[in-house]
């Protein structure tokens, strides 16, 4: 394993507005980890800003998509002997401080993915947009209807993720490349992996354009939905093949 154990991945995309006070907060908890920034061929100054923190930047040629950044950084930490990688948007909705207890949780080795909710705790939730909210509700009951795991927070982009894990999700060749979020957590689920959620604050995006504005939240749950119907089609031929 890495002397370091812990990797913090952060995707980014045209976000050059924001990376810089994400980096800047999350180094100054002096956390004994590594930071690694997935540049997904933004065309704004993100790679530059990044670099020039004492973090590793990878970039792609050209945007991949918000799957394929985590999938590129999962590779990193699988090669590289991390025994744990958190994820960490670049947006700054996330609040460094709630780093260290995700860290606590995924080294507890009772869950295979550690969610960062903005539900448990009233105190740490924040104001959604119509769409965003029934996207949300509409996975929250799609997962509970599929593997019977309730998540409060199914879209949430702070993870803790094991080495066991996240070194499948570096291998398989259907994740997503756009929107990994409902359909690979059922798959984890229907794997028997295990996932829990602690509360964590959330901040509303200051600046910058989200990937899930206007009326994108839509198009997010059809191909979600489509993937997840992949899932269950897989799944159930699998279970047929090991039957027989």
């Amino acid at each position: 394993m890495n002397p370091k154990s812990i990797l913090i991945l952060i995707p980014a995309y045209n976000e050059e507005l924001n990376i810089a006070g994400v980096l800047q907060e999350l180094l100054a908890m002096r956390l004994d980890a590594d930071i690694l920034v997935v540049n997904d061929g933004s065309t704004d100054r993100t790679k530059e800003v990044a670099s020039a923190f004492p973090v590793t930047v990878l970039s792609h040629p050209c945007n991949l998509g918000y799957g394929a950044a985590l999938q590129t950084g999962f590779r990193y930490a699988q090669r590289r002997g991390y025994a744990y990688c958190l994820q960490f948007d670049a947006d700054g909705q996330h609040d460094a401080l709630d780093v260290p207890g995700m860290i606590e949780a995924v080294r507890r080795d009772d869950a295979d993915i550690v969610i960062g909710s903005r539900f448990l705790d009233r105190e740490s939730g924040m104001k959604m947009g119509a769409m965003k909210t029934i996207a949300i509700a509409f996975f929250r009951g799609l997962i509970y209807r599929t593997t019977g795991k309730k998540i409060s927070d199914p879209t949430s982009g702070f993870k803790g993720i094991s080495h066991a894990l996240f070194s499948q999700y570096a291998k398989q060749q259907e994740f997503p490349s756009d929107f990994p979020d409902a359909d690979i957590l059922i798959r984890t689920l229907l794997q028997q992996f295990q996932i829990k959620e602690i509360p964590v604050r959330m901040r509303p995006r200051e600046l910058g354009v989200s990937m899930h504005s206007g009326l994108k939240p839509v198009m997010y749950m059809l191909k979600v939905l489509l993937s997840v119907l992949i899932v269950l089609l897989n799944d159930k031929l699998s279970r047929g093949r090991r039957a027989v």
